[in-house]
C-alpha cells in the first residue's frame, strides 16, 4: 500500500515575501513617495526662486539679480548699525486695497580702522522668503549719526504659502554704495547686506 507523501513546506522568508508581493510593494511605494517628491520639488523650487533679489524699481532684461549678501559688519570699509525702529501695519482703503504699511529702520555707519570714508548710500528692499512680497525704498545718504530709512510694505503677514511654512516678516536687503580714499585716490565699491527680521522686534508698532 502506497504511503501518502506529505510535501515539505519551506519556511517563508522576508525576501520570498518581497518577491511574491513585489508589484504591490512597488505600487505602494510609488503612491507614497510620489507626493513626497512632488512636495519637495515645490518647496525647493519656490525657495530658490524667491532668493532672487534685485534693486531696480522695475525689473527689466538688464536687471542684475544678487545672490551673495553679507552681515552689516562684514563690508570692507564700514560697519552698518541697523535698528528696526517702527513697523506700521497697512489698512484697507475705500477700494479694498492695503495701504499705509511700512518698515522704518534707524541706520548709521562707522568707518573701519585705516579707512577714510567719503560717502555712503543705501538702497533698501524688503522681500519675503517663499512668496513674492517685494518692496523697494528710496536711496538714502548715510551719516555717522542715525537717519530714518523707510520702506513701504503693503502686504498682510503672517502668511502660509506652503504646508508647514509660515512667513512672519520680510528680510531687509541693502545695496550699499560707498566711497573711500586709498593711496591718494578715491575707491568706489558696492556691497550687499542682508538682515533677517524674523527674530527681531521693532521699537514701536503702529497702524496707519
Amino acid at each position: 500500500m502506497a504511503k501518502n507523501v506529505i510535501p515539505i513546506q519551506k519556511p517563508k522568508t522576508f525576501w520570498s515575501q518581497v518577491h511574491k508581493n513585489r508589484i504591490k510593494i512597488a505600487l505602494s511605494l510609488f503612491f507614497v513617495l510620489l507626493p513626497i517628491i512632488l512636495v519637495l520639488i515645490a518647496y525647493v523650487g519656490t525657495y530658490t526662486n524667491q532668493k532672487k533679489i534685485h534693486f531696480d524699481a522695475t525689473a527689466t532684461e538688464e536687471t542684475v539679480y544678487v545672490k551673495k549678501f553679507v552681515n552689516p559688519d562684514e563690508l570692507d570699509a564700514i560697519t552698518l548699525d541697523i535698528t528696526w525702529y517702527e513697523l506700521r501695519h497697512p489698512v484697507l482703503d475705500d477700494n479694498g486695497e492695503l495701504t499705509g504699511g511700512s518698515y522704518t529702520f534707524d541706520i548709521f555707519y562707522t568707518a573701519k580702522e585705516n579707512y577714510d570714508v567719503i560717502n555712503v548710500s543705501v538702497t533698501p528692499v524688503l522681500k519675503t522668503p517663499w512668496i513674492d512680497y517685494w518692496s523697494i525704498g528710496q536711496t538714502k545718504q548715510l551719516r555717522l549719526s542715525s537717519i530714518d530709512v523707510e520702506i513701504p510694505f503693503n502686504f498682510d503677514l503672517p502668511v502660509k504659502p506652503l504646508w508647514f511654512i509660515e512667513v512672519t516678516d520680510p528680510i531687509l536687503y541693502l545695496k550699499v554704495d560707498y566711497t573711500f580714499s586709498s593711496a591718494g585716490s578715491q575707491v568706489q565699491k558696492t556691497g550687499y547686506v542682508r538682515l533677517v527680521l524674523e527674530d527681531l522686534n521693532p521699537t514701536r508698532v503702529a497702524t496707519s
